[in-house]
């Protein structure tokens, strides 16, 4: 393979290694005593938490499957960019999930 292919490339170890920091960041974040481990699988609530109004009819479950589906699209996207720019692109749409869903969490603590 050509020098200068690679180069234009992330491997996939530095994906990795990249998106599991920033996750563990949020979540870190979100409940730095960990206090709340036994509920993390909820963690992507928080970006609905955000986005749909409070007292919504939806069923919880509609909602975690959504969110949890976001996600995933997200880092399929993510782990198949081919450039060094689309990576960040997408590294930064990941960042801005984030740092809502962060937000998103912490005002269901706060509430709850």
């Amino acid at each position: 393979m050509d020098a200068a292919v690679t180069s234009d490339r992330f491997s996939r170890r530095a994906k990795i290694i990249a998106y599991v920091v920033a996750w563990l960041i949020a979540l870190i974040a979100t409940n730095p005593t960990a206090h709340l481990f036994p509920v993390i699988y909820m963690f992507p609530m928080g970006l609905a938490h955000l986005v749909l109004p409070l007292g919504s009819a939806l069923d919880g479950r509609v909602v975690l499957g959504g969110s949890y589906g976001i996600y995933i699209v997200h880092a399929v996207l993510f782990f198949r960019s081919r450039s060094k720019r689309l990576t960040y692109i997408w590294f930064a749409v990941l960042a801005v999930l984030l740092i809502c869903n962060v937000g998103g969490c912490r005002a269901m603590i706060e509430t709850y």
